[in-house]
């Protein structure tokens, strides 16, 4: 059984591919990807293609004799590239719903056995109960999790078409070293000794998981007999905004300190520079931000036998520590 990696010289699949390298070491693993990605491993091959154009993606030719898992990494997700409103549904569901349908269309008869995907949690939007379960309605709060929405009805609907398997995660805020995006902006008050906004007064729980732990979820899901299921991927015990934040502030040895703010004010305020292309925050972003943000895991423990190791706490701690390294 051979894997296909989508995006692997991405975030997540820089983590993820070595650590099948190892553990599958009978198996291709084989990267479809914007970047040209390497590694010294004659089982690894990198195709560069973009995933948004179906007639660059329809030239990949993979065996027909052999059967696959597909690990879909590859999305448009929030970063400086992200444009401004008008032109925001696009950005986001060429690659995370137009893409995902190409990938699977290179598939053939029945050779794709087993699909995975990373999803997100911002397909429940603002949350209706704490902690989130799976079956929470879906009602995004913007064009990311309503892409990935989308997404993940494709990948279903197609599964019963094309006769493969599938297993989704829904993962919170993904961290790690050499991943900032909106936390750039709090290293840098902290570095700088300067004051730290808060929406709301901070007494909520802000949930997220390591790329360790989702690498490793992948791993652990692909030797499982789990099949046709989502799980919600999150950290155990989550402490509050306040504590997270109070205590990162000690960690770096600096000067900075918490100001709540009335955060019906502060989201209209962000919601207006977000309208003028200004954003500080996106609303899928700001929306959840003074929200008790708990994803609820007991089906990814009991049912997957997953169990996330790494502390939200220490998370922030050494994506902070390689801030400063850059």
């Amino acid at each position: 059984m051979d894997i296909v990696v989508t995006g692997g010289s991405g975030f997540v699949g820089r983590v993820l591919i070595p650590k099948l390298l190892t553990r599958f070491k009978n198996s291709k693993i084989i990267n479809l990807d914007k970047n040209p990605y390497k590694l010294p491993n004659k089982n690894f091959s990198t195709i560069q293609t973009n995933i948004t154009d179906l007639n660059d993606i329809s030239r990949i030719q993979l065996e027909p004799s052999s059967d696959y898992f597909l690990i879909h990494l590859a999305a448009n997700i929030f970063n400086e590239e992200v444009p401004s409103r008008s032109n925001r549904k696009k950005f986001f569901f060429d690659t995370n719903v137009f893409g995902t349908e190409n990938i699977l269309s290179i598939f053939k008869g029945s050779n794709l056995k087993k699909a995975f995907f990373i999803s997100t949690d911002m397909v429940y939007g603002t949350p209706q109960n704490v902690p989130i379960k799976i079956d929470h309605p879906l009602r995004p709060n913007g064009e990311y999790g309503e892409s990935k929405v989308k997404a993940e009805e494709l990948i279903i609907n197609l599964s019963h078409k094309q006769g493969f398997d599938y297993v989704i995660f829904r993962p919170r805020l993904i961290m790690g070293p050499g991943r900032l995006g909106l936390l750039k902006k709090l290293f840098f008050l902290i570095k700088n000794n300067l004051p730290v906004p808060m929406i709301g007064h901070g007494q909520n729980r802000y949930q997220f998981i390591s790329v360790f732990d989702c690498a490793d979820a992948l791993v652990h899901s692909l030797k499982s007999n789990q099949v046709n299921e989502i799980f919600n991927l999150g950290s155990d015990n989550p402490p509050t905004v306040r504590n997270l934040l109070s205590n990162l502030i000690k960690h770096a040895d600096s000067k900075s300190f918490l100001i709540p703010t009335f955060h019906p004010a502060a989201k209209v305020l962000l919601g207006i520079l977000d309208s003028f292309n200004l954003s500080l925050m996106y609303p899928e972003q700001y929306l959840i931000a003074d929200k008790d943000y708990i994803l609820d895991t007991t089906s990814l423990k009991n049912d997957l036998g997953f169990v996330p190791k790494d502390s939200d706490q220490e998370m922030l701690f050494t994506g902070f520590d390689s801030y400063l390294a850059i």
